[in-house]
């Protein structure tokens, strides 16, 4: 039995991996883990764990994943995280797996490179900028005379994310800056378990010394794009491209970040108008030279066009999985597992089923947590599809500018659109999280000293 299956490596996984491997081994995959510090969860679900951190030690993971493969061979390899999409299409090329070739997966992973390949390929871009310091900074937004977004190279849920003004004097734009280097030096010390967010690889297999970028000092600077912001998943496989729909996003107003607050689909905009953004996102791929993944890409849609903000090798984080299984009817892990061991996957104009509307739970302070009320009661409700909850009392919670957390998020299904809307209107408020702002103080000055060491 052992050998007639499916071997898949799975590069690094921030989620429960319970319930994907449960289901998929029922139809015949099996999974091994290449992680840095694994969970019980993890040693108890997958059939082999490589314990490594594969930034510290690419080479040998390498040499790691190849002797099991002799031992044992591999069928396919992926990452459903976002920091382990290069080394998993690294790995993959290394073996001879299908995969993305490693430099199209670094161009999908540093905004700056896909900046680049996008305005080549005759896309809607902004005008965008490599920046180091606040005088370059300051020096740009005079030229431009517009507001402008400054990010860091890589990352996802818009960690370190925030727009600058031609207003902001030298002192405030430092300030900026201090913010995003502050969280990506602590980042890595607050959460050893994890690869690093922003890591991006060096040199070879694959990737030239030209793609290298140092993402603690070096920053994207670019026009601010405004519109309605969306999300398009789908697959690729062989080249071809498959959307699954489109998803509208909303984000909190008035303030420099740009934290998501809710999400819904199908969108308001219409089938003409989700035609076109299709269309751009397959451009989007080709561009960029990704053959073989599932991917997540976000766009902004307005009067100017339609221009792409990111885009991910990767299956969508957080809700996603659920949005696209509850309202288009496609298990996107399983879509994933199949892309990485060479199997055909083509879906031609697939219909949705249902609406659902999902709201992030945002912390309006510093703090810890110390209660939550009303979510066993919300969870019986038969029209809520999720409810995740990210922390726990006791938990220090970190709100902008000190991080980038949200408390977790509700998710919902209905007929129609506004069934949807009536069910979030009614369940959201009904779970209450209790901050405690007297320990926030305490937790970044514990931040502050591991600045120090």
């Amino acid at each position: 039995m052992k050998n007639s299956s499916k071997h898949i490596l799975i590069v690094h996984t921030a989620i429960d991996p319970r319930p994907y491997t449960i289901d998929l081994a029922h139809l015949g995959f099996r999974f091994s883990l290449l992680k840095k510090r694994p969970t019980e969860e993890d040693v108890a679900c997958f059939d082999r764990v490589i314990d490594m951190d594969y930034e510290e030690d690419l080479e040998g993971a390498l040499k790691t994943i190849k002797r099991l493969h002799e031992e044992d061979p591999l069928h396919g390899v992926l990452s459903f995280s976002e920091t382990g999409v290069i080394p998993a299409s690294i790995i993959a090329a290394h073996l001879g797996l299908p995969g993305n070739p490693p430099r199209a997966a670094l161009r999908a992973r540093n905004k700056y490179l896909m900046r680049r390949a996008l305005k080549d390929a005759g896309l809607a871009s902004p005008t965008f900028y490599l920046v180091r310091t606040a005088t370059e900074i300051r020096d740009v937004l005079r030229r431009a005379r517009r507001p402008m977004v400054l990010k860091p190279l890589s990352g996802s849920s818009s960690y370190g994310v925030i727009r600058v003004s031609p207003e902001d004097s030298l002192e405030e734009i430092q300030n900026h800056l201090d913010v995003i280097h502050t969280y990506i030096r602590t980042y890595r010390k607050q959460n050893p378990q994890y690869p690093f967010e922003f890591w991006l690889p060096k040199a070879g297999h694959g990737i030239p010394a030209t793609d290298v970028f140092d993402p603690a000092n070096v920053f994207l600077l670019e026009g601010f794009i405004g519109g309605q912001q969306v999300s398009v998943d789908g697959i690729i496989s062989d080249g071809r491209v498959s959307c699954f729909g489109v998803i509208e996003i909303e984000r909190i107003k008035d303030t420099h970040y740009f934290l998501e607050y809710e999400e819904w689909m199908p969108t308001r905009l219409g089938a003409t108008q989700e035609r076109e953004i299709h269309r751009v996102v397959e451009r989007t791929i080709r561009a960029l030279g990704l053959t073989c993944s599932c991917f997540h890409c976000e766009l902004k849609v307005g009067p100017e066009g339609i221009f792409v903000i990111e885009i991910a090798a990767r299956r969508g984080a957080d809700n996603i999985s659920d949005f696209l299984d509850k309202v288009m009817g496609v298990n996107i892990y399983e879509e994933g597992v199949r892309l990485a061991i060479g199997e055909q996957r083509i879906y031609e104009n697939p219909r949705p089923l249902g609406c659902m509307k999902m709201r992030y739970f945002l912390p309006e302070q510093s703090g810890t947590l110390t209660r939550i009320e009303g979510d066993d009661t919300v969870r019986q409700d038969p029209r809520v599809s999720e409810l995740d909850l990210e922390f726990g009392p006791g938990d220090a919670i970190l709100a902008p500018p000190d991080g980038y957390e949200f408390l977790g998020y509700l998710s919902v299904f209905g007929a129609t659109p506004e069934a949807a809307h009536a069910a979030m209107e009614e369940l959201y408020p009904r779970v209450q999280f209790h901050i405690d702002p007297a320990l926030a103080e305490k937790k970044q000055n514990s931040s502050t000293e591991l600045q120090a060491r």
